[in-house]
């Protein structure tokens, strides 16, 4: 299912972006508070905070001034922009036009901040084939693994989370890393969103 419904897209802490414009693809990723567009190895955007040197530390909270360094030819204006005002912010990708498909790539131990895009599903692909289907509903999500694994998760009026599951239990001779869900849940100090810390390496498709 494609992602068309999305109109921006967030740069989290992950191992890449991937987005998809047939016939174009383009790997984006955001490190040391630097972004790097990918048409392919040797054709890359890098776009960064530009170092200023100014009289007075509160100039320095009224906006950011980027720059860039290209090598080849990357157009990817024409299909999505940059938005970075606060350099305390994560930066967003503005799409000009609705992209076929939006991957992300996370390790173990990365994760992912629910609730903070106008995202309807997260479709999770981890690393040994199990697959989980996150899909929004009022105030949260539904959630379903191929291993069994289901539930619910949903956000209270007074801003604390309710969690129902359902999985089987692990038998004895079972390895004990072995999990239904393959995610801990946490939630952010910061903007207090519900946080799922993923246990394996994984792509994610947003829809």
């Amino acid at each position: 299912m494609p992602a068309t419904g999305i109109r921006s897209v967030r740069l989290p802490t992950c191992e890449a972006t991937i987005l998809t414009f047939n016939p174009k693809t383009f790997r984006v990723t955001y490190k040391d508070n630097r972004i790097r567009i990918l048409a392919d190895e040797d054709n890359y955007v890098t776009i960064g905070q530009k170092d200023q040197h100014v009289a007075y530390k509160a100039q320095l909270l009224g906006g950011m001034v980027l720059e860039e360094e290209r090598k080849g030819n990357v157009a990817f204006e024409e299909n999505f922009f940059i938005d970075w005002e606060d350099e305390m912010d994560l930066p967003t990708l503005m799409l000009n036009q609705p992209a076929t498909d939006i991957v992300r790539e996370y390790v173990r131990g990365q994760r992912i901040e629910l609730a903070t895009e106008d995202v309807s599903e997260y479709h999770v692909v981890y690393g040994d084939g199990v697959e989980a289907n996150f899909e929004r509903i009022d105030n949260g999500f539904d959630f379903s693994f191929s291993t069994g694994f289901y539930g619910s998760f949903w956000k209270e009026a007074d801003d604390s989370y309710t969690i129902r599951f359902k999985g089987d239990r692990l038998k004895p001779t079972e390895e004990a890393y072995h999990s239904q869900s393959k995610f801990v849940v946490s939630r952010s100090k910061f903007s207090g969103n519900l946080l799922l810390v993923l246990q394996d390496e994984a792509t994610v498709h947003l829809r």
